[in-house]
This record gives C-alpha cells, structure tokens and sequence, in this order.
C-alpha cells in the first residue's frame, strides 16, 4: 500500500516537473523568438520599423529619457524573470508576477504612442507587430504554465517547501 503511494506522488512529481519546465523553456523559446522580430511600427521623423531587442535591451533605461510609463511596462520582463525564480523553487507567488507581468505587456496594446527620443517627444505608434504579440504570448505561456502547475499539484509542494528555497531538482 505505502508503495503505491509513493509511486503515485513519484509520477505526480514527474508529471509536474514536466509541466513546470516545458513551461519555462517554452515561455523562453517565444521571447527569444520575439526579439529577432519588430516590435512596433511608429511614426517619428518617417516610418520606422522598431526592433523588439532594442526595447528589451534599452527599455530599462527609459525612465532616464522621460519614459516612466515605457519604463513602468518594461517591468513585465524582470517579473517575468522573478516569476521563472518562483515557479522554480514552487512558490505560489510565481502566479502573482506572471499575471502582473500580463496585465503589464497586454496594457501596452492600449496605447497611442510612446516615447520616440531622449529629448521627451513622442512617436505615433502606427501599429504593433509580430514581436510584440509574441512577446506577449511568451508571458501567457509563463502564466498559463505556471496556473496550471499549481492547480494539478505544485500547491502540495508549495506547501511543503513554504518559506523554504532548496536546490531545484531538474528530474
């Protein structure tokens, strides 16, 4: 009897470790993607087409060009990356950061027009493009992984290992 119990909760373990990091690695594969592809179209002297990586990679910075607002949905990234730490180490606040990082990136498909310079003018955003959407997907894949990890079982680990963060077992 106790053995049956103990495979049950190994293949409970399996099942959910599979879950957990196929979420990551595919929540990361779409964000790697999104960043060879353009993220908005804008409207700042001429047309210009704005890679995604310029926004991941400066988009930290741009609260010292007037950018609050920018600067305030750039945060979507490093939840993002808490959430990962989180979902990881199977604390149940790994679903807080992941759906405030996509209230975040899906705000953004709201707006008119962000920062276009240093100097505080603003651009016209003509239209959003494929690095953006995927971008976005990458966070709902992260959330949906993550809501779904717990929902099965990672709640019972999370229990388990509350207030407690130990070496991650991969398998």
């Amino acid at each position: 009897m106790a053995r049956n119990k103990i495979q049950k909760t190994s293949s409970l373990q399996m099942k959910l470790n599979i879950i957990k990091y196929f979420t990551i690695a595919s929540s990361l594969t779409v964000l790697v993607i999104s960043l060879t592809k353009n993220a908005v179209t804008i409207d700042y002297q001429g047309v210009k087409h704005v890679p995604s990586l310029n926004y991941f990679l400066m988009g930290g910075t741009a609260f010292l060009g007037g950018g609050l607002f920018e600067e305030i949905i750039w945060l979507a990234n490093p939840l993002c990356l808490v959430a990962i730490f989180l979902l990881i180490y199977n604390n149940k606040s790994a679903k807080l950061f992941s759906i405030i990082a996509l209230v975040l990136a899906a705000s953004f498909s709201t707006w008119k027009e962000l920062l276009g310079a240093e100097s505080g003018a603003m651009a016209e955003i003509i239209a959003f493009e494929s690095g953006y959407f995927l971008w976005v997907l990458s966070i709902v894949i992260l959330t949906t992984g993550t809501f779904l990890y717990f929902k099965i079982g990672g709640a019972e680990l999370a229990n388990q290992n509350k207030f407690q963060f130990k070496k991650p077992r991969i398998f």
